[in-house]
């Protein structure tokens, strides 16, 4: 008999769902990297272990963006600074703007002047930036310091984790373009590490912020936030709406925190970055005004390096305190720097900065169409808030009624936000929906020429906004072509950009992002021509824009309406079965908001939605069809004809030809090759790392044996050869270090830390017996002094009164005394030896000693502690039939006077106690006694007569 098919639904939907609950259980931590110019932050969600900040190899939490190569070894962090001091153009700082950048992008105009120690040359393929290492002529991208930088943050979640971490959210600068976003993509790839999602650092900020607010969210009325991020390379302000909104669940609708990013304005060069510069600068000019050496300092790289890092010192302190020296050691030709500075003249030299704080906030708040009265409150983030003058700047030009925010953590707001929507993203953590939109920031368009009908005219270019300016994402797209039949091209790109500064126009590069050239829409329009009820909807192209903030180009296809003959036969049982499973299983990117339409019409038009659109034209369709099937045949009435016709849908795909014109990171071949330099690269750390571990315990053994045999428990341990021979290895050992050791590989650091451990390991052994011996016989004495005073206990007690059997007495008896033997012999012999000789009383042979008799008082122990003591019965009495009532009572009272002796004689019976034996019992067994063993000994169960406890054992 076959069996039902729900049954085998229901049996496969179990398994699916259970299926998700062990990819649940057995899913790996999340990470997110806030990486900025100046800082990376890294933060880690795993299981049982909240949001919390992973600590760099110095216990820090917050790592300088910094890699350096020097000597042939690579370092990071304060690390490579440190070698940044010295050998400034072997430390590579501030690379990350230089992402998705030619090499004649101002932005890269203005690296070389700020660093001009930095040895930069153009990609040959992409006319990118690569910097050129002075000491070995290798060459790095920007995305391959961004990936180094991505390994080590995730070599520091994991060692906080526990565990390994593939998937990660990285936070950006929200004017990152789509060449940017798609150059940290290739950056992470190249990292072997999976992107759940770019998300902007101030989107990260708002949604840190939010999730521990969202008791004051409510339905009605949105509250508006601004959030002040400067950094140390740019300033980005953002105003964000938060809000209770219902969800969409038809089922259990529950109102879930909404965050909307709707206006954002930023300074590229605003920040700590331009103050440091300018505080180097400052001070470069002071000393040259001492005129202490003829040579000019601007024009010595190391010396400006050293410059670069005082003036960061003297930029933090400033903040502080209203004055501070700046102090040098040896800052050019030996002569040393000591200037005083004090926080007015750092404010008049940046008194243009301090004029432009305002000016991102005006924007945000124009790109919303809010005002500053109904922001709740202006929120800091970022380290450029610091500066005193930023916030008086602030509090005086914004004129905002509430005080400045300062509850949110200035370095760390944007990585804790990253590491929530990570949990969020991941599939092994369940957390509350907090729903994220951000705003785009730069307007797409789509560009096309009409269709040509008079080869005469020229062509008519056609320009539609595809995603305006702050319009919501992630969010889909549809453009309609209703009139081109034949293949067409067109372009994709940056609208108008009036809100931009000219320069800053110029710093995203190339405005065109991609060319579209569709091939066979004359073939797939001439399929559906001769065909009756047809109707031509148009090609359709579907745009997305993903949690990323990147444009990706779904498909491209024509779209007919075919009017058919209804089938009247009802859906299937099966087929709803299997419509109802697969919309329970339906993704979450099947449940995005749907696709707006943007058709080929006049600019001014607006754009419909999508689903009026849709049943508009399908009405339509409908009812011209069934007036043309009137003409054909006017027996039918209209009712029976609409009831006899359906609109089907149907769409063929046009084939794509995707060309992207802005700068794409290395592709094929020379993506491969960077990764296989990053691999490398990472090897050779990890042979350096094991190198240094191998050297560190060489050399920590050496010093720890000299000082050891310094020690008389130690010497006493050894024959005079035994000490000659081992300090002789350490001399031969040192001098080897001196001369090649520290040039060794691992393997050969390790054989001779093997050659030493043979030659000390006898004596450190012999010294451990000597000082382990007497606890451990002092423990094996209590023990057996323990079981004696039991043994003796048991001897003095008749056997009818215990659970004991005679051999198991005579067992423990024996056990004791062998015991007690052997342990007085080996005494003797081991006092006659030295302590230079191997021990024949060892501290193992005393724990089996220890072991077998503690498992013999155990598993007595155990024995009697389970034992209930029979209960005695008063023998029956058969009275005589001949007796009177008289001697029938005499009868009585004798025998009431022997069970009161009986009673008595049991009560001074000595009964054995465990107190004494039990506390000799330990967990420390190392071996089993083959004389007793817990099967051989029979369990006496008691009967029912003996369930009830006489009086006189209670104490048993």
């Amino acid at each position: 008999m076959g069996i039902p098919f729900w049954k085998c639904v229901t049996a496969l939907t179990m398994f699916l769902v259970l299926s998700l609950h062990i990819v649940n259980v057995h899913s790996l931590a999340v990470m997110s990297v806030d990486i900025g110019s100046e800082w990376m932050k890294v933060a880690i969600v795993s299981p049982g272990v909240p949001m919390e900040i992973a600590l760099n190899k110095e216990s820090k939490r917050k790592t300088p963006t910094a890699v350096a190569f020097r000597n042939g070894e690579r370092t990071f962090g304060e690390d490579a600074l440190t070698v940044g001091v010295r050998f400034p153009s072997n430390c590579f700082i501030y690379f990350l703007d230089l992402l998705g950048k030619k090499i004649d992008n101002p932005i890269v105009d203005l690296y070389k002047k700020r660093f001009p120690y930095f040895n930069i040359i153009p990609d040959p393929k992409r006319n990118t930036v690569l910097f050129k290492h002075s000491e070995s002529n290798d060459q790095f991208s920007p995305e391959e310091l961004v990936a180094m930088m991505l390994e080590k943050a995730r070599e520091f979640a994991q060692d906080s984790a526990g565990q390994a971490i593939n998937e990660a959210v990285i936070s950006v600068p929200g004017y990152f373009g789509q060449a940017e976003r798609t150059a940290m993509l290739k950056a992470a790839e190249i990292a072997g590490i999976k992107v759940l999602q770019l998300i902007n650092s101030y989107t990260a900020a708002a949604l840190n912020y939010g999730i521990f607010r969202t008791k004051s969210f409510n339905e009605t009325s949105p509250m508006y936030m601004m959030f002040y991020d400067m950094g140390a390379y740019s300033t980005q302000v953002s105003i964000v709406s938060y809000q209770l909104i219902k969800s969409k669940d038809r089922i259990a609708p529950e109102l879930q925190p909404h965050l909307a990013v709707l206006g954002v304005g930023y300074e590229r060069n605003l920040g700590g970055l331009e103050i440091q510069l300018r505080l180097r600068d400052y001070l470069a000019a002071k000393f040259n005004d001492l005129k202490l050496t003829p040579n000019d300092v601007t024009k010595n790289s190391r010396s400006m390096a050293k410059l670069f890092k005082e003036a960061g010192r003297l930029k933090n302190v400033l903040s502080a305190n209203t004055e501070h020296f700046a102090q040098i050691e040896g800052l050019i030709d030996e002569k040393d720097m000591r200037i005083k500075v004090t926080r007015e003249e750092l404010e008049e030299l940046c008194k243009d900065l301090f004029d432009k704080v305002v000016l991102p906030a005006q924007k945000a708040l124009e790109a919303s169409g809010l005002t500053i009265e109904l922001i709740e409150q202006v929120m800091l983030a970022g380290a450029g808030t610091r500066v005193p003058k930023v916030q008086d700047r602030l509090v005086k030009d914004l004129k905002s009624n509430q005080p400045l925010g300062r509850s949110l953590n200035t370095d760390e707001a944007a990585a804790l936000g990253a590491a929530y929507k990570a949990a969020d993203l991941s599939n092994g953590f369940k957390v509350k929906a907090f729903i994220t939109k951000d705003a785009t920031l730069f307007p797409i368009q789509v560009t096309f020429d009409k269709e040509v009908i008079d080869e005469n005219k020229p062509a008519k270019q056609v320009k539609r906004i595809l995603f305006g300016h702050m319009n919501p994402y992630p969010q889909r797209k549809i453009i309609t072509f209703n009139k081109h039949q034949q293949d067409f091209d067109f372009t994709v790109g940056y609208a108008e950009l009036s809100h931009l500064h000219e320069n800053e126009v110029k710093c995203l590069g190339s405005l065109q992002l991609s060319s579209i050239k569709l091939n066979g829409v004359r073939d797939a329009y001439s399929k559906y021509q001769d065909q009756e009820g047809i109707d031509t909807k148009g090609i359709k192209a579907h745009f997305a824009m993903d949690d990323s903030g990147l444009l990706i180009l779904q498909n491209v296809e024509l779209l007919i309406e075919k009017t058919v003959a209804a089938d009247t036969e009802e859906e299937s049982t099966l087929s709803k079965i299997g419509n109802t499973i697969s919309n329970l299983f339906k993704g979450p990117e099947e449940v995005l908001k749907e696709d707006k339409p943007v058709h080929e019409t006049p600019e001014e038009s607006p754009i419909p939605q999508a689903s009026n659109n849709t049943s508009n034209n399908t009405d339509t369709y409908d009812h011209t069809n069934s007036t043309e099937q009137l003409k054909l045949n006017d027996t039918v009435s209209i009712s029976e004809s609409k009831k006899n016709l359906k609109v089907v849908t149907v769409k063929e795909t046009i084939d794509v030809n995707h060309e992207y014109l802005f700068v794409l990171p290395a592709q094929d071949d020379d993506l491969q090759s960077s990764i296989n330099k990053i691999a490398e690269l990472k090897e050779i750390d990890l042979a350096k790392s094991r190198k240094e571990t191998s050297l560190n315990t060489l050399e920590t053994a050496i010093i720890e044996t000299r000082e050891k045999l310094e020690q008389p428990d130690y010497a006493s341990s050894a024959t005079d050869i035994e000490t000659q021979s081992i300090l002789d290895k350490c001399s031969e050992i040192s001098n080897w270090l001196e001369d090649d050791g520290f040039g060794a590989e691992a393997e050969v650091l390790d054989s001779k830390f093997d050659d030493l451990k043979k030659l000390v390991l006898p004596v450190w052994e012999r010294t451990f017996e000597h000082a382990e011996r007497p606890s451990r016989l002092e423990a094996l004495t209590s023990a057996l002094n323990s079981s004696n005073s039991f043994l003796n206990k048991i001897k003095n007690t008749t056997l009818d009164d215990t659970p004991f059997t005679q051999v198991e007495i005579d067992t423990l008896e024996k056990l004791i005394s062998e015991i007690t033997t052997w342990k007085e012999k080996q005494v003797e012999e081991q006092e006659k030896l030295p302590k230079s000789v191997d021990p024949v009383l060892t501290v193992q042979t005393i724990a089996i000693k220890h072991s077998s008799i503690e498992r013999e008082m155990r598993y007595l122990m155990t024995k009697f502690t389970s034992w209930k003591p029979k209960k005695k019965e008063d023998p029956k009495v058969k009275a005589p039939t001949s007796q009177t009532d008289n001697e029938k009572d005499k009868i009585l009272e004798e025998d009431n006077d022997t069970t009161v002796k009986n009673n008595a004689q049991e009560d001074e019976v000595e009964k054995p106690t465990v107190d004494e034996a039990s506390s000799t019992v330990e967990d420390n067994v190392e071996s089993e006694s083959p004389l007793k063993t817990d099967n051989t000994k029979p369990i006496v169960e008691p009967t029912k007569t003996e369930e009830k406890k006489d009086d006189t054992h209670s104490e048993l």
